[in-house]
């Protein structure tokens, strides 16, 4: 697998089909229109709504509540709003015709902080279902393990390797100073697409596995009241939508492209068919942002009430956690 990836590379690097986009003439501008309405949604809505939820999170710890799901939503929405903080250089970059102007380092790190963000969600998503599995299939033997210490030291490592394996995404390069574009390089260029192709695939089966467990479970514990079933269902709804509406998409048709590209001779017709499609579907990975901060109101008991808290500051509450 490695050797193969070090013969697309250079194989990238020597045909001139593959050296840029100039060589295809891709329709850089089509997107234009689209990545800018999302990303300004995204930001717009998302800011507020994760900066709400993790003063809402603040406040529940200051209680004694949450729990290790405190933790890991606390880590999800610390990625958003990281994701979050970089969505208007990318805006401003969308309508000054795909060029960069704030040089290779800003280039990298905006685009370091995407990926960072992608892995970092999928795992913490995948932390709060299998915690949510644990909490209800095997209440008191798990008991010892899902402590806010062992959250917190899960979330350290998370980041850690996260942090460490996406610096490959940074070799080569995701700026070109000739053109000025960032991260628009080709996908043969980044061998680390082949994990992110099959990152579904990876995560998915874990997902169903712990929410069919969870419902066999709820069924059959009748002392399990409404409202938490609907809580629970709640949370596993929202990460099922994560992963096959925000990420999915993306997921697809970059692995679709990237074993494409393995196979035909020349790949302009491939990457002028499916650029606009790979471009959206890489932008609809921010949506995420707007759907995390659901976590925090599945997590309290009355989230509306803290968050007219917010808005009159005339008492203080702290919601108890599920």
């Amino acid at each position: 697998m490695l050797s193969t990836c070090c013969n697309i590379t250079l194989l990238a690097s020597s045909s001139p089909t593959m050296s840029g986009n100039n060589s295809c003439h891709l329709p850089l501008n089509t997107d234009t229109l689209g990545l800018t309405y999302i990303y300004s949604l995204a930001f717009s809505l998302g800011l507020p709504c994760n900066l709400l939820s993790l003063w809402g999170l603040y406040q529940l710890g200051r209680s004694g509540g949450g729990g290790c799901q405190l933790v890991y939503i606390l880590n999800l929405l610390l990625s958003d709003l990281l994701q979050l903080l970089t969505l208007p250089l990318w805006i401003l970059y969308l309508q000054a015709a795909h060029r960069w102007p704030y040089g290779r380092p800003a280039c990298e790190f905006v685009g370091y902080v995407f990926y960072v963000n992608v892995y970092a969600s999928v795992v913490f998503l995948c932390l709060i279902a299998l915690d949510r599995c644990l909490a209800i299939v095997h209440p008191l033997s798990c008991r010892g393990i899902r402590t806010v210490r062992v959250a917190a030291v899960s979330g350290a490592a998370v980041w850690t390797l996260t942090f460490l394996f996406c610096l490959g995404g940074l070799l080569p390069s995701v700026f070109d100073g000739e053109r000025l574009l960032c991260l628009e390089q080709g996908s043969c260029k980044m061998p680390y697409n082949i994990f992110i192709s099959h990152r579904p695939l990876t995560s998915l089966p874990p997902h169903s596995y712990t929410s069919a467990r969870i419902g066999v479970t709820l069924q059959r514990s009748p002392s399990v009241s409404d409202q938490d079933r609907h809580k629970i269902t709640g949370i596993l709804a929202v990460i099922t939508v994560i992963f096959i509406v925000v990420f999915g998409p993306y997921h697809l048709v970059g692995g679709y492209r990237f074993v494409s590209l393995l196979l035909i001779e020349d790949p302009c017709e491939l990457e002028r068919s499916i650029f606009l499609c790979y471009r959206l579907c890489y932008g609809l990975t921010s949506l995420n942002t707007l759907l995390d901060p659901l976590f925090y109101i599945f997590l309290c008991q009355d989230a509306r009430l803290e968050l007219r808290h917010v808005k009159s500051c005339s008492y203080v509450y702290y919601p108890q956690p599920l």
